[in-house]
């Protein structure tokens, strides 16, 4: 379940940088997508070939941070009893989707984490329990738990007795037809030895023994003493690879049960795991993991430096259990072993260098375009000391061509609009307001104020001008002149009171 998280988890976090990048990267990458961007003028500055391996660079990062994320979810190792089989859509099968539903709530609320559960009546009573790891938490343990339910019904498909465990999940599950809940017993044990290259190639057997007999016992001994039935412990010594070890009980367990429990885990470890690198053995009542690394949440309840003097012979008699296969330890093996080795060396590299990277080249990302920004704004600042020369020599020549044509100041149109005031508003074009003001001397004017929004710039203002200059006629309105001052372009009409255009070709008399 872990490995599942983490995966959804880091697969949540790429498509959120992915778009992240698309939205608020790609506009200034590319200038095209600016159409659906309301950003500034300056801002817009970047061609489509000036940054074109930028699609390439967010592919990279991508792909860097992709061995990040686990391949495969935890393997589920199913446990099938023999205790008869259900029939599609029976009452047997309403009560163990009845079930899914409220263990898995309930053990995650549980202090402990850890619920049992009857449903229904013979002859379709099920009894169940699940246990998490103390070393979990509640919403692992829960989404564990359904996962296991779901695992259980495939791998023993319709079958009323099943035990599911996890190499790497924080729980196991049991469910039968079988009130196994009124006895201790420790049924269904399933032992998984590690394939790594056990360690007796490094120390002598004897030795090995005395360190995995004294890491299971006092681990066992200190699980049983605990008030939760759960210890997690390291075995440190000199010239031999630390060893840690996690033990739990089911909290229903008394002290002395939970001991009996563990006590031949130790026997089994001996005879089937005989000095490998790491191993668990999984029972309905209890469980016990050891590796050459810390696997589990948080710090080490116990440390192991003193060992035992002897270990006890193996009993012979112990209760039979199901042994996970494994290969057997060859030369083959110990090549694959230092191959994996080697390759978990090559991904905890690229698990450092990728975000390394990642962070580089983004930041690298950040100065090209800082750098491009300026150059832009640079341009713009270019430009416009450009557009008011031409300005300036634009207004000279209106100046030279026609002593009727007045260049107004902006204050004076100010003045004349009562600074554009909603009172002196006469309407809106499709270019700006249209504003009644009245000169100094008495005048009536029409303002025409082109909106910041209108498309229009310098070039088309000016042709606009040129253009209703040149077609002055007793039946047009006349324009009298304009404004230009920085960003404010203004023209500038006689103005005529609101009556029809045929008083004014006419004249009265001619008004039907």
């Amino acid at each position: 379940m872990y490995a599942g998280v983490f995966q959804f988890s880091t697969l949540f976090l790429l498509f959120i940088m992915f778009l992240f990048y698309s939205i608020f990267l790609s506009p200034f990458f590319f200038p095209e997508l600016l159409s659906f961007y309301k950003f500034p003028d300056e801002m817009r500055f970047l061609s489509s070939a000036d940054l074109a391996c930028h699609p390439q660079m967010a592919m990279v990062i991508l792909l860097l941070l992709l061995p990040l994320v686990p391949l495969a979810a935890a393997q589920a190792w199913p446990f099938c009893g023999d205790s008869g089989v259900y029939e599609s859509d029976s009452t047997y099968e309403a009560n163990l989707e009845l079930l899914s539903t409220t263990l898995p709530k309930k053990a995650a609320s549980s202090t402990n984490l850890f619920a049992t559960d009857t449903v229904g009546i013979v002859p379709n009573v099920i009894f169940a329990l699940a246990l998490c790891r103390v070393d979990s938490n509640a919403s692992a343990c829960e989404g564990c738990l359904v996962t296991a339910f779901q695992d259980g019904q495939e791998h023993c498909a319709n079958n009323k007795d099943a035990a599911v465990y996890y190499d790497s999940n924080p729980c196991m599950l049991r469910f039968s037809n079988q009130n196994f809940l009124a006895t201790n017993v420790n049924d269904n044990i399933l032992v998984v030895p590690s394939m790594e290259m056990p360690l007796i190639t490094w120390t002598r057997a004897d030795f090995s023994r005395i360190l995995f007999f004294t890491l299971l016992n006092s681990t066992a001994e200190s699980a049983a003493d605990s008030p939760r039935w759960f210890t997690t412990s390291r075995l440190d010594i000199s010239s031999f690879p630390t060893l840690y070890c996690l033990m739990q009980c089911t909290p229903d367990l008394t002290a002395d049960d939970c001991m009996a429990c563990l006590q031949p885990y130790s026997q089994y470890t001996l005879k089937y795991m005989d000095g490998q690198k790491g191993g668990q053995i999984l029972g309905t009542r209890c469980s016990m993991r050891y590796e050459i690394y810390p696997f589990f949440q948080g710090e080490t309840m116990l440390r192991i430096s003193n060992l035992a003097s002897e270990v006890p012979a193996i009993n012979n008699t112990l209760p039979p259990v199901t042994v996970y296969p494994h290969l057997p330890v060859s030369q083959a093996t110990i090549q694959e072993y230092q191959g994996r080795n080697s390759r978990r060396k090559v991904l905890r590299i690229i698990a450092i260098a990728a975000p390394l990277l990642s962070i580089f080249l983004c930041f690298i990302c950040c100065i090209v375009w800082m750098t491009r920004r300026r150059k832009g704004t640079d341009i713009l600042h270019d430009q416009a000391a450009m557009n008011r020369l031409e300005e300036d020599a634009f207004v000279s020549r209106l100046e030279d061509k026609s002593l009727e044509f007045t260049l107004f100041e902006f204050s004076e149109i100010l003045h004349a609009t009562h600074n554009f005031s909603k009172e002196n508003l006469l309407g809106q074009g499709g270019f700006g307001p249209v504003y009644k003001g009245q000169l100094p001397d008495g005048v009536e004017i029409a303002v025409k104020r082109l909106a910041s929004h209108s498309g229009q710039g310098f070039t088309e203002f000016k042709n606009e001008v040129e253009l209703i200059a040149k077609l002055q006629h007793n039946n047009l309105v006349k324009l009298i002149g304009c404004c230009i001052e920085g960003e404010e372009k203004l023209l500038v009409y006689e103005y005529l009171p609101n009556k029809s255009l045929d008083f004014f070709i006419f004249g009265m008399h001619n008004v039907g």
